[in-house]
């Protein structure tokens, strides 16, 4: 297993590198702390299994690596490990792709915990920030309740009955982003499959 740590403190990239020695499987890890060697070597190479980005460094930051992989088209996945508390950054980087939001709080326990979840296809979001971006989604689009923009967008695919491999074509995502969004959808709309989760959103007044 591949891995790249992206982060402007060596001290931090140090700590995890000796972290992920004791995640099962790691083989390769590989580190840079400037956001334009991350970009320059991610779109050379797309076969690491996981990206540990910051969001907040100099020049370009973390939202700005997702927003290049996403317009490259890149199945990369990426998980943002970062001190970051804006829970509009967050949301951003949650909707650009980002398969979990790590705090550099959490001990070295939790962490490996939460990365591997991630690898295994889950979405990672602890609960305190999980209930953080349901306050302010729901102040900011009280019609959409606890969905993104891009659940949002995926939503409205899944109504038309597009496969997750049309929907991850239609919006230039990876198929396990796809996943992982209608698993957010599935557990936010309370719905046992794809046919009751359309129903329940027209009831809602999510759908036209």
């Amino acid at each position: 297993m591949k891995l790249f740590i992206v982060d402007d403190h060596q001290l931090f990239i140090d700590g995890m590198r000796h972290l992920l020695t004791h995640l099962a499987g790691v083989s390769v890890i590989e580190e840079t702390n400037r956001a334009e060697e991350a970009i320059e070597k991610l779109e050379k190479e797309d076969n690491f299994d996981l990206v540990l980005i910051d969001l907040a460094m100099p020049g370009m930051d973390g939202l700005a690596i997702l927003q290049r992989l996403r317009e490259a088209g890149s199945v990369t996945p990426v998980v943002v490990v970062s001190a970051e508390e804006d829970i509009s950054r967050i949301e951003s980087a949650l909707e650009l792709g980002a398969l979990g939001y790590i705090p550099k709080s959490q001990s070295g326990i939790d962490m490996l915990r939460a990365l591997e979840q991630v690898l295994s296809g889950d979405l990672y979001i602890p609960d305190s920030v999980r209930e953080r971006l349901s306050h302010y989604q729901s102040r900011r689009h009280p019609e959409h309740g606890t969905l993104t923009r891009r659940q949002m967008d995926v939503l409205g695919l899944v109504a038309k009955g597009y496969s997750n491999k049309q929907i991850a074509t239609a919006l230039f995502v990876a198929e396990h982003t796809v996943k992982v969004h209608i698993a957010a959808i599935l557990k936010a709309l309370n719905a046992r499959n794809r046919t009751e989760c359309v129903h329940k959103a027209r009831s809602l007044g999510l759908l036209d």
